[in-house]
């Protein structure tokens, strides 16, 4: 049976952005269950991830939904193996607020279709089909910003966390990658033979949009190499 999914979207994404990988993994809508960035701390989402969580499922974050997953380790106890998609483990940069609240005020006055569209190249290296998809999902989740913002910018730093933790831990980042470079990852793989990590060369943030079957190899080789769980090779579903 596919393992079910716990998906954890990132600002201004809804569980849409999860859509093509999901697809390309031969994972069932009946087998997700997503997470939205909705509440302005950490420590808010602990009791929803537990009640999500069932035992052997797998858990995978993007940018930010990454970050509320490594903040919740201990939640994610019955879970199989952690995904992080485009994730930054470290607390928010200095001076990472005001950028966060000027960003916020942009999408308050409406601002969400412009501010993609300026931020694409940045964003990611997928065409106009993706950056509509990212351009509808930011107009519906724009009421979520200003707890997205506090979110983002009150973070403590995850890495000593996920370090210490036994859960298997899959990490896949695109190599061009501007908004959460790999760098950021340093310090989480080496000498942990529970912890994987693939950069995905000439793909952006948005690399699960971008290229989701890429993605959903990487996420199989990483599951093998961390004896996590077995996923089957692609396969068409109806449910």
């Amino acid at each position: 049976m596919t393992p079910g999914w716990v998906l954890l979207p990132g600002t201004l994404c809804t569980g849409a952005v999860f859509d093509p990988l999901m697809d390309s993994l031969g994972v069932p809508p009946s087998r997700r269950r997503v997470v939205l960035a909705d509440a302005p701390h950490v420590a808010d989402y602990a009791p929803r991830l537990r009640a999500a969580v069932a035992p052997g499922d797998i858990v995978c974050g993007f940018s930010l939904g990454a970050l509320v997953a490594a903040h919740n380790l201990a939640a994610l106890s019955r879970a199989k193996a952690l995904v992080l998609l485009a994730a930054n483990p470290n607390p928010d940069r200095p001076g990472g607020r005001a950028a966060r609240e000027a960003l916020r005020d942009r999408i308050r006055s409406g601002g969400a279709q412009d501010w993609v569209r300026e931020r694409w190249a940045e964003m990611s290296t997928g065409g106009p089909d993706q950056m509509a998809r990212v351009v509808q999902m930011a107009v519906e989740t724009k009421a979520l910003i200003d707890a997205q913002t506090e979110l983002g910018a009150s973070r403590p730093g995850a890495v000593a966390d996920l370090r210490e933790s036994p859960l298997p831990q899959i990490y896949i980042t695109g190599a061009e990658d501007r908004m959460t470079p790999a760098s950021r990852l340093e310090g989480l793989i080496a000498g942990r033979d529970r912890a994987w990590f693939a950069l995905l060369p000439g793909r952006g943030h948005f690399a699960l949009l971008e290229d989701p079957t890429a993605v959903a190899d990487a996420i199989r080789r990483g599951l093998a190499a961390t004896q996590a769980t077995h996923l089957p090779e692609r396969q068409n579903h109806d449910a």
